[in-house]
């Protein structure tokens, strides 16, 4: 019997003349392309390939199959995309994150794959994994965590960068132009996210006040917090990376400490055995969207 997919992934390597640009394109790691470069050329009993100093060039016997095969496969590549549709993705976020962050690539994706949905959920980080694990998420966008919490036989973790944690005020602040040491913010009230936040617990640990019930420190929404900081002199700890458009604008700004948080590194989780196209698709973007933010 022939298999087809033996003679697609020939085709796109003999395209690019590279193994590592057609297993980005294949979706598939570089030594499987080689693997199933291999069956071809076994099955077939004929030389495919040299190796040159540039990539991958075809052999006489392989720019002749090239030649015979080439429309063939081209036009089965479109009848696939055709009627076979778009996957759903399954995605799980902390919202703020999602919205704040990579709002302008997910509707980039729909650009590309209109007839594909993102179904997002928000659920505890460990929930989410687990869910992960399970197949019940493709994607779960998040700070990155230790490994030891996670089983990184099913999961893998693609880091995009990293976020930096800071303590913010309104432009009018009384607090503008002063430098706070940590006792000084034990004073203060300051507006953090949920308890069960990474900035929370970074905040708490950095004031010495872990496991305490403290009265000035008040966790609500991102949304309210910051309706809260651009209207009252208030201080609030929130990620930067979240509140670009109201530092540029000057609704805000940031208050000077005398200690920082170190950066959070932060990234995609991924199910490993997870590799259809548009998913991948949504992780090119993602990454396309974190380097247009860095500029």
């Amino acid at each position: 019997m022939v298999n087809l997919e033996l003679y697609r992934i020939f085709t796109v390597v003999a395209d690019e003349e590279n193994l590592t640009k057609a297993s980005q394109i294949l979706h598939i790691s570089q030594p499987a392309v080689t693997k199933h470069i291999k069956n071809l050329e076994n099955e077939l009993q004929i030389e495919l390939f040299r190796r040159n100093r540039y990539g991958m060039e075809l052999t006489e016997a392989g720019r002749n199959l090239y030649s015979q095969i080439k429309e063939s496969i081209t036009l089965l590549n479109n009848i696939d995309k055709q009627f076979k549709g778009n996957r759903n993705i399954n995605l799980g976020s902390h919202v703020t994150m999602l919205s704040r962050m990579f709002g302008n690539c997910i509707s980039q994706y729909y650009k590309e794959n209109p007839n594909s949905q993102i179904n997002v959920t928000n659920e505890t980080f460990n929930d989410m994994l687990l869910m992960l694990e399970n197949q019940k998420l493709d994607i779960v966008l998040s700070k990155k965590v230790s490994e030891e919490i996670y089983n990184t036989k099913k999961i893998q973790f693609i880091s995009l960068g990293f976020l930096h944690d800071i303590f913010v005020i309104n432009t009018n602040s009384r607090l503008i132009g002063k430098t706070l040491s940590k006792n000084d913010l034990i004073n203060e009230t300051i507006y953090t996210p949920k308890k069960t936040s990474l900035t929370s617990i970074r905040l708490m640990e950095n004031l010495g006040l872990m496991g305490k019930e403290v009265e000035n420190i008040k966790h609500i929404t991102y949304t309210t917090m910051l309706g809260i900081l651009k209207n009252e002199d208030s201080i609030g700890i929130i990620t930067k990376e979240y509140i670009k458009d109201e530092l540029e604008e000057k609704k805000l700004t940031i208050l000077q400490t005398d200690f920082e948080f170190e950066p959070l590194e932060f990234g995609i989780y991924i199910n490993i055995e997870n590799r259809f196209s548009e998913l991948q698709d949504l992780i090119k973007v993602m990454k396309e969207e974190f380097i247009k933010k860095q500029l």
